[in-house]
């Protein structure tokens, strides 16, 4: 049998892990900013108009809800990915740590994962920014003083500096705020149709599209069980996933 490989699994939460974002959700309603002065806010940052950090906190300030109505009207609508549930059963089987990294609010994501996931949530280390929630008044918190509010590249970087050398690093992204992320990977995964897909395709950063986290564990497996590797660019310093004649 061939040894296993090493791997680790970190996932953005909002439009990744989850099929809606929840910011997005609570944001979008009349009552807050809107779609319309949400999306002008978004073309910004991928413009480099507006810092990422100055527009998120905008967002959130915007938001009159209470938290009842936000998750009445909004979060409890909210759904993951069908096929995260199975791929998180397949990495806790095989000792795969998996890692949510999010720029939302960490309260609005326990809270949806606990809905679909029950106690197996407190299993997932979230590493994401907080938020103060009073009565209508939304503040975002962040956790560190980068522009992103949450450089997600931090908390891969410092898994990488505790684990061996020959560990894999996978990392599921879909929006402006994966970039970091995206460029500290071995394997890196793009929700389909998203801006993480735009950014990557105009600097020509290797990824791999995909629509359901049963993808995700599809490759994962082929590289855990020896029957793919990764093949680096020296040039560009990033990876793709070959198969192996077995």
């Amino acid at each position: 049998m061939l040894p296993k490989t090493k791997i680790q699994v970190f996932t953005d939460f909002d439009g990744t892990l989850s099929t809606e974002d929840t910011g997005v959700l609570i944001i979008d309603d009349p009552r807050c900013m809107g779609s319309e002065a949400r999306k002008e806010l978004e073309r910004q940052i991928m413009d480099h108009e507006t810092p990422y950090r100055d527009a998120v906190y905008k967002m959130w300030a915007s938001c009159t809800l209470t938290w009842e109505e936000a998750w009445n009207d909004h979060l409890s609508k909210c759904s993951i990915d069908p096929g995260f549930p199975e791929f998180y059963k397949y990495c806790k089987k095989n000792d795969i740590p998996v890692t949510v990294v999010s720029s939302g609010m960490k309260p609005l994501i326990y809270k949806v994962l606990v809905k679909y996931m029950g106690k197996q949530a407190d299993e997932l280390d979230i590493v994401a920014n907080n938020g103060r929630i009073e009565g209508r008044e939304w503040e975002i918190l962040y956790i560190d003083d980068t522009p992103y509010g949450n450089d997600k590249s931090k908390t891969i970087l410092k898994a990488r500096s505790n684990a061996s050398d020959e560990t894999i690093f996978v990392f599921c992204g879909d929006g402006v705020s994966d970039i970091s992320a995206a460029r500290h990977a071995d394997v890196l995964f793009a929700r389909n149709g998203r801006d993480l897909v735009t950014y990557c395709d105009r600097h020509g950063i290797p990824y791999i599209g995909f629509d359901s986290f049963k993808e995700v564990e599809k490759v994962v497996k082929d590289l855990a069980e020896g029957r793919s590797k990764l093949q680096k660019d020296e040039a560009t310093g990033f990876s793709t996933v070959v198969s192996l004649d077995l």
